[in-house]
């Protein structure tokens, strides 16, 4: 009897992590991770290195759930986090599930992204065909591409994501839709945001295939394309967030912020020395004279 209960102890605990992990940060909820890349969707597991190894901490505990021991790892979604296996356990990488389960073995597979609506990008172990491209939730290639060709995809959002083509096929780069159609090629794209609101930003240069893929923070100008490829404001930014119910923050070349609405005006018609995206109606800003105070949808001080 003693034993029933210690293992239904035990199993309660895990699912209160499970639970904690899953539900303890969601929009609105920020933290500003050691690379200073601050996320305000975190889904579960935070990968986090110790001595050459990778494991996981829960996001909303910040405690070690999974301790280091894959040569790679990276942060979950949909309940799923992409981890290779140091050499020799080559087995052990996929997709694992919050408790450290691996529930999608993809041991030809080197890079996993994370899942989006659906899919996840994955290059294939150098030699190995047929194993770059996004797959479903199930493991299955739902969206191949050319082996050896492909540099890195970013995730879905509103039906597209970007990929890079490797040195010499900038061929390859651009938006891609749910099928694999190139359907906005932009091959002097170096970063390239997510679409939302039937906007992305992106930053239009020469790759340096010396910088590492997907980084973060780079500088600008950006500017704001539609679906159709097109700038649509006509004019750059020194940074950018990503649209969120009609409304941007971009600053500008003094180093202000702004919010923006979808033609790329100024919405509130002020300018602020910090500002961060609304969480329902209210966000809050940093104004020019140094004090922090909270705004409504209309860019009125309400505290």
């Amino acid at each position: 009897m003693k034993k029933l209960i210690f293992i239904g102890i035990v199993m309660m605990a895990i699912a209160l992590i499970v639970v904690a992990c899953t539900y303890g940060l969601r929009s609105g909820d920020y933290i500003l991770w050691t690379n200073e890349v601050r996320y305000d969707e975190l889904d579960g597991l935070h990968p986090i290195e110790e001595n050459g190894l990778w494991g996981f901490i829960c996001t909303a505990t910040r405690e070690m759930v999974i301790e280091p021991q894959f040569a790679w790892a990276n942060r979950s979604s949909d309940g799923l986090a992409f981890v290779r296996g140091v050499e020799g356990r080559e087995y052990q990488t996929g997709y694992i599930d919050l408790t450290g389960n691996l529930i999608i073995p993809l041991p030809m597979i080197y890079q996993g992204s994370q899942f989006s609506e659906g899919l996840a990008f994955v290059r294939g172990i150098e030699g190995e065909e047929g194993q770059t491209g996004y797959i479903d939730l199930t493991g299955n290639l739902a969206i191949p591409l050319p082996d050896g060709a492909i540099l890195f995809g970013a995730r879905f959002s509103e039906g597209l994501a970007f990929i890079r083509g490797v040195e010499g096929r900038d061929d390859l780069t651009g938006y891609i839709d749910l099928v694999g159609n190139l359907v906005i090629p932009i091959p002097t794209a170096i970063v390239a945001h997510d679409f939302s609101d039937g906007f992305a930003a992106i930053i239009k240069r020469e790759w340096d295939y010396n910088e590492p893929a997907l980084a973060v923070g780079l500088p600008g100008p950006y500017i704001f394309i539609d679906r159709a490829g097109q700038n649509v404001f006509g004019r750059e930014f020194g940074s950018v967030g990503v649209f969120r119910d009609g409304l941007a923050i971009v600053t500008l070349d003094n180093g202000n912020s702004i919010f923006i609405d979808t033609k790329g005006q100024n919405a509130f018609r002020r300018e602020f020395r910090a500002a961060f995206g609304f969480e329902g109606d209210y966000a809050d800003v940093t104004l020019l004279n140094g004090s922090r105070v909270r705004i409504n949808r209309s860019g009125r001080v309400v505290r």
